[in-house]
């Protein structure tokens, strides 16, 4: 093999998804103290085209308890077996530890959502955790879909 030889097995490896039995490549996000969101993580493509809630954690002042409340009530009205996706934007566009922190704190925001539905009467098993990709510079929010 030539000198650049590896490399060109590294790219066409990433590029085409695939492995090698017994090896797997290694990356900046190897090491990560917060893992990437997978794209299990990411949001679902049959999400209707608009947030039941969004609720923005830049006023920390603003209880968002009892517009989260009304609006889960009139979903599980309308529909009993509900289920709700609760999902903050990471920035795809921005550097790792930008994405990273976003992560982290998209973590403890979503939980914190997703606590006030179960305490609002939705079963745990009917909500749903993970991340959303933003091409922007997303503010500090979390979105909550009901399907």
């Amino acid at each position: 093999m030539t000198r650049g030889a590896p490399f060109l097995l590294a790219l066409l490896l990433l590029l085409g998804d695939c492995t090698i039995p017994g090896f797997r490549l290694i990356d900046q996000q190897t090491f990560a103290r917060t893992p990437a969101p997978t794209s299990t993580d990411v949001a679902r493509a049959d999400l209707p085209p608009q947030p039941l809630v969004v609720i923005r954690f830049g006023n920390l002042d603003q209880d968002y308890g009892p517009a989260l409340a009304e609006a889960v009530n009139d979903a599980t009205t309308r529909k009993p077996d509900v289920a709700f996706d609760v999902l903050t934007p990471v920035p795809t566009s921005a550097t790792l530890e930008v994405q990273d922190r976003f992560t982290r704190q998209g973590i403890i925001d979503a939980q914190d959502v997703a606590n006030a539905l179960v305490m609002y009467g939705v079963s745990p098993d009917q909500v749903h955790m993970g991340f959303r990709a933003d091409a922007g510079t997303p503010p500090r929010e979390v979105l909550v879909f009901a399907r």
